[in-house]
């Protein structure tokens, strides 16, 4: 029988593979036109997803406010009703789902289209009905999640808060993001603490 530390390192590994495999499965031009949906985004970066995927949802757009890029966690369910009343064309609404059909996503296209607010979607279907709504699809390519039902969204988590970490990397540099910068909208914590003292 498998110890419990042996599946722990088993887990580890996993995520360490998945993550080394995103530079093959994600290519320069997904990347490129994803960055470019970022950039271009002259309103709020607005990120939801149900489950699981509702919490990376917050860290997601928790990190594009770190580095300066107007963002915001919406909830399906308050979006439906009414919330997707504070969104306007110049906004950007990323998806998350792995299925891609959730029925507290689905039902929210109908008045983002009507709103003419774009869609990205992060997804393993791309026949699913937030992909089918999206102008980008992002897919993370997980072989397997690892829990041993193969059901609950532990690997393809990880990968979905690393393409958006990933992505706001690429801002910070573009952007010539600065510890004073950082400072600015970070002043608490040991992160604020830290920057203080190195004034």
């Amino acid at each position: 029988m498998t110890s419990a530390w042996q599946q722990a390192t088993g887990t580890w590994t996993l995520y360490s593979d998945a993550l080394a495999g995103l530079g093959q499965h994600l290519n320069e031009s997904v990347w490129q036109s994803l960055m470019a949906e970022l950039r271009g985004c002259k309103g709020k970066i607005v990120v939801t997803g149900v489950g699981t995927s509702g919490i990376a949802a917050r860290k997601i757009a928790h990190m594009f406010a770190c580095v300066e890029r107007p963002a915001i966690y919406l909830s399906a369910t308050d979006a439906a009703h009414g919330d997707l009343g504070f969104l306007r064309e110049d906004d950007l609404v990323i998806m998350l789902s792995r299925g891609g059909n959730s029925d507290e996503l689905t039902r929210l296209l109908p008045g983002l289209a009507s709103r003419h607010v774009p869609v990205i979607s992060v997804t393993e279907n791309p026949a699913s009905a937030i992909a089918q709504a999206s102008r980008l699809v992002i897919s993370t390519g997980v072989q397997r999640e690892a829990d041993p039902l193969d059901m609950l969204a532990t690997t393809s988590i990880v990968l979905v808060l690393a393409i958006f970490d990933a992505a706001c990397v690429c801002l910070m540099n573009e952007s010539g993001y600065t510890k004073e910068t950082l400072l600015a909208v970070h002043p608490g914590g040991d992160v604020g603490l830290t920057l203080r003292q190195e004034q």
